[in-house]
């Protein structure tokens, strides 16, 4: 009633907006309120997932009553008519579409005419715009309609034929006499030919079918007309009795339009058809379809139809589970040959990089993505991925990664069009349709979560998530090993004392960074008495000052412990005066810290020196040894300073390095 009443008040205000009546000339503060109103709607009925023509006409009677009360077809309001036909016609159906704008260009054109006031440009453009709007929204329609069949065809091929896993005992015991239909090791369509000559058929087809379409696998006929590819609608027509009741039917005298049967593309001769269902364990899989041009099926051959029918899905079974099996011989093949190249390989981004390029291939699909898991902060990190870019952070709290994290199980989902699916951060899209998420995991522990995503829908089964569970924790074995690896290597490189980077891991830093053929600033530093500290207060207390330091400068830049009391920080991309600045800030820090040891108090100083590349040097020996230099020359010169290595002369380092060596021999000599 309340729908009724809408379409009875939207007739009459057309009627009374076609004689003129509403036609006004409102002031401007008008004119944007309209304006507001109808952007605001236009952008709500833009973005609705489906409209209804409720929706449509609200919007027309909106800018039609905009454009009548500010001036008809002379007001600023009519180009809107221009914005708003595109949009309607794209998001309502064409028929309702054509009802809108005739309507429409009807009330302005009746309008104009009952007031006297006829502009005939902006309805000529008006009319004209309509037609353009509608044609090519129906050919852009048209073509969504095609490449969405055409998806449909493809996934209901490989649906249709693809691997299942039967218990081979359900399938042989419920077939009395198997062997006695011949060609049953032949594939499928060979024995549809069979069936073909055996009923002296014009045209013998078989759909696929599924909830919505009925797709054509193949078919064979003799008939010119005859299409090779058809999608139709399984919820109409002839063909949703056979599926909803499971039972064959014969029409002896076909009276119908033979384009129903949906093979053909125009007049041909049927006289007499037979449709049954192909049955896979008790469930409708597709259809089997037989006419003839000339002549009657019989009752006696709708029987031996409908056991063919049944044959052919006993033979589909069989070869989907042969497809099944040779796809678990293949998963068992990739598996070892998986976890053989794991086992060579220790580094953990060449383990990565490789697992995903091995799963895409093995898994036949379009993307796989790896991320890293930190259950504590709830966070993830993509590590590895052939779409998604790396080190992209996200929060476990929703999306299926999440999810998977959380549970520890994976998750399938077979269609990702509709709205609301997150995979694993809101606001990051995919263009793919099939989603399949496993854990990495060893024990209890969660180390990532695997992905893969494919354009198909219903590419990914449960027999794909047993592989891929199977690869997750061959993956995991890995991935711990690496781990344990980088930390045995890290632990190599470090000195034991302050954990910073040893003299020699120091060395191969040092040669990376200068390849990269980027500025850096190099500090050396040397605590000042050092020496001193050891014979007052021990070695211990010694020590205790080393890890001070350590801690101190660990996050500073690339830290070292040179040797002995001597330490180096290496500044990637920093130029002379910026590396200047860091080394006074650290030479200030240490100087007003205290260093606590027993019930004492150590307090130091620092002499630090400052080389740049390339300025000061053009090798790494050379940076080493200008920076050098320079601790030598604060240290001569009064020490707690900061020295660059451009402003030492070489005599002033000559004279340093005899200095510092004189006191070195007279300390020996004691």
């Amino acid at each position: 009633m309340g729908i009724t009443a809408f379409y009875i008040i939207s007739i009459i205000y057309g009627v009374i907006s076609s004689l003129g009546f509403l036609k006004q000339n409102l002031p401007s503060p008008f004119l944007f309120l309209f304006l507001g109103i109808i952007i605001i709607y236009c952008i709500y009925y833009a973005q609705v997932g489906r409209v209804t023509l409720i929706h449509s006409i609200v919007l027309a009677l909106a800018v039609n009553a905009g454009v009548q009360l500010t001036g008809g077809s002379g007001s600023s309001l009519f180009p809107l008519y221009l914005a708003v036909l595109p949009v309607i016609a794209y998001k309502e159906h064409s028929s309702n579409y054509w009802i809108i704008a005739l309507s429409l260009i009807a009330a302005e054109t009746l309008s104009a005419l009952f007031s006297h006031s006829v502009i005939p440009v902006p309805l000529i453009i008006l009319a004209i715009a309509a037609v353009i709007f509608g044609s090519i929204a129906r050919k852009h329609i048209e073509n969504e309609e095609f490449l969405r069949k055409s998806l449909v065809k493809y996934e209901s091929r490989d649906e249709f034929f693809g691997p299942a896993s039967f218990d081979h005992r359900s399938i042989v015991t419920s077939v009395t006499s198997i062997d006695s239909h011949y060609g049953i090791e032949r594939p499928l369509l060979f024995f549809i030919q069979l069936i073909h000559n055996i009923f002296d058929c014009h045209t013998t087809a078989i759909f696929s079918s599924s909830d919505t379409y009925l797709t054509l696998i193949q078919g064979f006929s003799h008939s010119d007309l005859f299409k090779k590819e058809a999608v139709l609608n399984a919820q109409a027509g002839m063909y949703r009795q056979v599926i909803s009741a499971g039972k064959a039917v014969l029409i002896k005298e076909f009276v119908q339009n033979p384009e129903e049967l949906g093979y053909y593309r125009g007049a041909v001769a049927v006289s007499s058809v037979m449709i049954a269902p192909v049955t896979v364990l008790d469930a409708v899989a597709g259809v089997l379809v037989a006419d003839r041009a000339e002549g009657r099926f019989s009752d006696k051959e709708r029987e031996k139809f409908e056991d063919a029918a049944r044959t052919a899905g006993f033979l589909l079974a069989m070869l989907k589970l042969y497809e099944q099996k040779s796809m678990d011989a293949k998963y068992l093949r990739f598996i070892a040959e998986h976890v053989e190249a794991l086992h060579k390989e220790l580094g953990l981004k060449k383990i990565l990089a490789d697992a995903v390029s091995s799963f895409r291939s093995v898994m036949e699909c379009n993307d796989v993505t790896i991320a890293a898991i930190d259950e504590l902060r709830g966070t993830g990190e993509i590590v590895e991925s052939t779409y998604i870019k790396k080190q992209t952070k996200f929060a476990l709290d929703d999306g299926l990664v999440g999810l998977i994290a959380r549970h520890k199980k994976f998750i399938i989902k077979e269609d990702m069009n509709r709205s609301g699916i997150v995979i694993f951060k809101k606001g990051m899209r995919t263009k793919n349709l099939s989603f399949i998420g496993v854990p990495v995991q060893l024990d209890e522990e969660l180390l990532g979560v695997l992905w893969c995503e494919d354009h198909q829908t219903k590419k990914f089964t449960e027999e794909s998530a047993r592989a891929m569970n199977i690869l997750a924790s061959q993956l995991s074995f890995a991935w711990q090993r690496a781990l344990h690896h980088e930390q045995e290597v890290e632990q190599a490189a470090r000195d034991g004392l302050t954990e910073l980077y040893n003299h020699r891991r120091f060395q191969e830093i040092l040669a990376e960074e200068l390849e990269k053929k980027r500025e850096l600033v190099l500090l050396f530093f040397d605590i000042d008495h050092f020496k001193k500290i050891n014979d007052t207060y021990g070695h211990q207390a010694g020590d205790e000052v080393l890890k001070f330091i350590g801690k101190l400068i660990r996050k500073t830049g690339i830290a070292a412990r040179y040797g002995g009391e001597e330490f180096a920080i290496i500044l990637p991309k920093y130029s002379l005066e910026k590396g200047i600045r860091l080394a006074t800030q650290i030479k200030a820090q240490l100087k007003k810290s205290v260093i606590p040891f027993n019930d004492t108090q150590i307090r130091i100083t620092v002499s630090i020196g400052v080389a740049h590349y390339p300025t000061d040097a053009k090798t790494r020996h050379e940076l080493i040894e200008k920076a050098d230099r320079a601790v030598y020359c604060g240290k001569e010169t009064g020490r707690d300073k900061i020295i660059a290595a451009k402003t030492i002369r070489e005599s002033e380092y000559r004279m340093a390095r005899r200095a510092e060596d004189k006191k070195v021999r007279e300390v020996e000599q004691q």
